[in-house]
């Protein structure tokens, strides 16, 4: 949590630093996501991953630096991700992922064409995901079956991850497609690791 904080202090600061310098353009966005829990555990050898689709929604601030840009995100996220496996009593073991995010990556990028009715971007950076809400749930050969203990305390509050895509706008418009990649394990089992791998489709509006 700690660093989560130093890493929005860090963006507050230098968008205050740039303004006034540069021009600055803000907007808002919304899309959706498809996300998939890349999960690992020990002795079990074939698991299977499945993908769900998410929604997102919030706000961006676009610094131009000439051919390049600094674009801070914040925006809210659901994503999900399943799992299952066959147990050593031949039993089908699914586990389901439900996260609500508060996401704030911190892009940097390149516009490849620059025109005054339209540009193409690519971007990569560093993002943070602030979990704020966990829906866990097991099944047994397809039946609801719980476990002692709470499941949500067994995941982490904090995700890092970095991101990387490619955007066009048109006018005041924007389209943004990103690849994500959770680079830490927010599973806090011994000896299990969940990874996220996340697709983000996103249409914007620049309202300057």
């Amino acid at each position: 949590m700690r660093r989560l904080y130093l890493f929005m202090g860090f963006i507050f600061l230098l968008i205050n630093y740039i303004n006034g310098q540069t021009p600055i353009s803000a907007g808002i966005k919304i899309g959706f996501n498809s996300s998939k829990m890349i999960t690992e555990i020990a002795n079990v050898n074939e698991i299977e991953d499945a993908s769900k689709n998410g929604l997102l929604a919030g706000v961006f601030v676009r610094i131009n630096l000439s051919k390049f840009y600094l674009q801070p995100e914040a925006y809210f996220a659901k994503k999900s991700g399943d799992f299952q496996y066959t147990n050593s009593s031949n039993a089908i073991f699914t586990q389901q992922n439900d996260f609500n995010t508060i996401d704030i990556p911190f892009l940097i990028g390149l516009k490849l064409i620059d025109l005054k009715v339209v540009n193409l971007r690519i971007m990569a950076g560093p993002m943070a995901s602030l979990i704020i809400g966990k829906d866990i749930k097991y099944q047994l050969n397809g039946i609801e079956t719980s476990f002692s203990g709470s499941p949500t305390e067994n995941f982490k509050n904090t995700n890092w991850g970095i991101q990387a895509g490619m955007g066009i706008d048109v006018l005041n418009f924007t389209l943004d497609v990103k690849y994500e990649w959770g680079i830490n394990n927010i599973s806090d089992y011994n000896d299990m690791t969940t990874k996220s791998k996340i697709i983000n489709v996103s249409l914007g509006m620049k309202f300057f």
